[in-house]
């Protein structure tokens, strides 16, 4: 334990300490078949997160996008060791909670910090509760504003809506779903071959049913969504009225369904099918 809390005070590399700190904690919360004592690696888990906090924000400024992306893997991992600390008996699991939430909003708000981690760090905060959808929601608007280059701005969505759920935040958010679409509707010709291969990444990561959700917005536009006539908001497969010649076709279906006794009260009648 003396070995290894001096290689962590030592190593000044935080990539290696967010490396390193998720293994530790699940050797903490899930122990050994030899029931060795965890109290010790406790404390220097809890140390090895501390450097961590504190060597994040300057680590993450000025990073290619390879490094930034990269570094998005590492804030992930101690995020989620956090989160399997607040299992293991004696950690100091609060304190050390809302030390990396003040790391994450010192990230979100960092113009040094490249767009892909800042909008991470929005998105890790939302999910824990401790950033409001209205704040979400200006620091997105902030970071498409028209002044921002198209690739940082596709890097900071990706960031935000990348990975399990992200999908699903713009699918029941109206205005996320709507900043990006008028931030990706308005990108210049010149600039949209550059981010369309960034865009696709972060998409095509979705499940397809969740695709499949957001094609039918995009198709319908922002806004649009929770109109109670849906034949008159003009979604996908309705029109203004009823088309008869379609709704006649149902009526064979019915007189195999209920017999032929059904004829004579089916003619002449027009069914209106609804989805």
């Amino acid at each position: 334990m003396r070995v290894l809390a001096d290689r962590a005070a030592l190593d000044t590399d935080v990539a290696h300490l967010a490396q390193a700190l998720p293994a530790l904690v699940r050797s903490l919360r899930y122990g050994d078949v030899r029931g060795t004592g965890t109290a010790a690696l406790t404390e220097v888990a809890a140390g090895l997160a501390e450097r961590v906090f504190v060597g994040l924000p300057p680590a993450c400024a000025g990073l290619d996008a390879d490094a930034a992306e990269e570094m998005r893997g590492h804030v992930d991992a101690v995020h989620g060791a956090l989160s399997l600390l607040g299992d293991v008996p004696a950690a100091p699991d609060g304190r050390l909670r809302a030390r990396w939430r003040a790391v994450l909003r010192t990230l979100s708000a960092r113009d040094t910090v490249p767009g892909v981690l800042r909008g991470r760090a929005v998105r890790l905060l939302l999910d824990e509760g401790e950033l409001a959808q209205d704040e979400a929601a200006r620091f997105m608007g902030l970071a498409l504003s028209p002044g921002t280059p198209p690739a940082d701005a596709a890097a900071w969505i990706e960031g935000f809506v990348g990975g399990s759920g992200g999908g699903l935040l713009l699918v029941h958010d109206e205005r996320l779903f709507g900043l990006v679409d008028r931030w990706l509707t308005a990108v210049p010709t010149e600039a949209f071959t550059d981010v369309l291969p960034l865009l696709r990444r972060t998409f095509s990561a979705y499940e397809s049913g969740v695709r499949r959700t957001l094609g039918e917005l995009v198709r319908r536009g922002p806004g649009r969504r929770d109109r109670t006539d849906t034949a008159a908001a003009g979604a996908p497969g309705f029109g203004p009225g009823v088309d008869e010649a379609r709704a006649d076709a149902v009526l064979p279906v019915l007189r195999l369904l209920l017999g032929p006794d059904c004829d004579e009260g089916t003619r002449g009648e027009r069914v209106e099918v609804r989805r």
